[in-house]
Formats: structure tokens, sequence, C-alpha cells
């Protein structure tokens, strides 16, 4: 009986999610359908589908554009603003959330506070202050700038995950001698991996859609990224909107590849981390203390 009436529950909770996806995906196949047909075609019967079905566009989009190139560079700079931003985020986020020192609740507030401050606020000091270090129109100044204005959110976030780590693997760990460091490192770090990788998919995604910060610091063609080279495809009055969204099909790629490659990972360690609190919380930690133990020479 309990089934039977859990039933249309479970029938609506399923039509919602189906609605949910294709409210997600119409947009993808609607690039991916348009962007292969000519813009005659496009504008005669935009909503059905192509006469004739080309990869014209795309080929436009590679020799006019150079795309290999352009994911090339969107891509460096995102991997090493991810690597900027979580040197900066995870120690801070350690100290925030198991460090006891003076000031440690005003500093995390202030932290976090400057997350409700605008980020359009900050691009004349920005300007400023990468044309002082000679930055602009450097992919420097795009990796500083996406690295840095991500630190209040992944602190944030890391935080709320390092609280939930037991104080017993640390305090075993400080009882066997090793350092803050060495606790970050072979501890803190692999009981952190979930949230990590979850940072890896919101930030880097960020960052591959962002048009603002590359269009204003990066004026050379050379170090364009993927999103601003597809906006110089607009214009006013003769706008090709077929290769517009070839480009913005082949710019929505990298991001869901990311998120469908990484997301077996977040639920395998996030029901590893469920699984570790239930036991008490002592598994990779512990295995960490206790190579560690045993790689000491006896006697030391």
């Amino acid at each position: 009986m309990a089934s039977r009436s859990a039933l249309p529950v479970r029938l609506i909770v399923y039509a919602v999610l189906v609605a949910i996806a294709i409210v997600d995906f119409y947009p993808i196949v609607y690039m991916a359908v348009n962007s292969s047909r000519t813009s005659v075609d496009f504008f005669q019967n935009p909503g059905g589908l192509p006469d004739a079905w080309h990869l014209d566009n795309f080929k436009a989009l590679y020799y006019r554009f150079d795309v290999l190139r352009l994911f090339g560079n969107t891509l460096l700079d995102a991997l090493l603003a991810f690597a900027v931003t979580i040197v900066l985020s995870v120690p801070a986020s350690f100290a925030f959330a198991k460090l006891r020192f003076p000031y440690r609740s005003g500093l995390y507030m202030i932290v976090i506070a400057t997350m409700a401050i605008p980020g359009i606020t900050f691009v004349i000091p920005n300007f400023v202050l990468m044309s002082r270090l000679g930055l602009v129109d450097h992919p420097g100044s795009v990796i500083l700038i996406w690295a840095v204005t991500a630190v209040p959110s992944n602190i944030f976030l890391l935080v709320a995950l390092m609280r939930g780590i037991p104080n017993e693997v640390l305090e075993a760990g400080k009882i066997d001698g090793i350092s803050y460091v060495q606790t970050l490192a072979r501890i803190v770090m692999p009981l952190s991996v979930p949230g990590i990788v979850t940072l890896a998919i919101f930030n880097t995604t960020g960052w591959w859609n962002d048009l603002f910060t590359p269009l204003i610091f990066l004026q050379s063609d050379d170090l364009k990224t993927m999103t601003v080279a597809v906006a110089t495809i607009l214009k006013r009055f003769d706008t090709d909107y077929p290769l517009l969204l070839a480009g913005l099909f082949m710019t929505s790629i990298p991001p869901i590849a990311i998120y469908v490659a990484l997301q077996s990972h977040i639920k395998k360690r996030t029901r590893h981390r469920v699984r570790q609190i239930r036991n008490g919380g002592c598994n990779d930690g512990c295995e960490a203390i206790a190579s560690g133990h045993r790689g000491r020479q006896p006697g030391r």
C-alpha cells in the first residue's frame, strides 16, 4: 500500500525532472541544429529542421578564428587560474576551519563579505593595478583576476567541508608529530577532494564563459579567448546567426564535458566521505598518519 501511495509522488518528481532536463538541453539542441544550416534557411524556417545539413559554419570558425588556438588559450588560462586559486584557498580554508588564532571569526566574515561586492566595481582598480604591473595584454592579468576573485567563494565552500573533518583525526596526526603543512597535505587535502572537484567545475565553467575580463585585459588576437572571438561575430545589422550559433555550440562543449567527466568522481567521493563519517571519520586520515608513522625510523 505504501509503495502504491508513493507512486503518484514519484511520477510527479520524474515529470518535473524531465521538464527541467528539456529546458536545460533545448538551447544546446537548438544551437546544434541551427548551426548546421545557411543564413537563408535559418531566416526562412528558424524553428524547423535544416533543408540540408552541412558543416560549413564550423569550417568557417576553424579557418577564420583559429579555433584550436582559442581553445588552448582559454583552457590554459583557466587551468593556471584554478591552480593559483587552490593554492590560495585551501590553506586559508584550513586555517579558518581548524586552527585557532586571534580575530579568526572577524577575518573570516570580512573574506565572506567580499562576495557581496559586485565584480564590476573592481574593473577600474584592477586595470590600474595590472597596468602598473605591466600585465595588460598579458595572460597573467586574466589568470590573477580570475584566481583572486574566486578565493572568497572557494573559502566559503571549503571551510564548510573542512569543519566536517573530525578533530580526532588532526589530533592523532599532531600526536604522531606531523606538522600543519603535512596535516594539510596528507590528511585534509585527501578528505577535501569532493569539494575541490566541485570548485573545479564551478570555477572553470565560469571562467570559460567569461567575456568581460578577457575583453578588457587582452587586446592581441593571439591572446583572445573563445568567448571573445565568438562575440566578434555579432554585428549591428548583418549578423551571421548560424555562424554565431556554431561558435556558441563549440564554446558550450567543454563545460559540459568537464561536468560529465567529473560528476561520477564527485558522487563516488561523496559516498566515500559519508561512509567515513558513519564509521567515525578516520579512514583516509588515519591511513595517512599510519603510513607516515611506518615511514619513520624506530627510535626517532
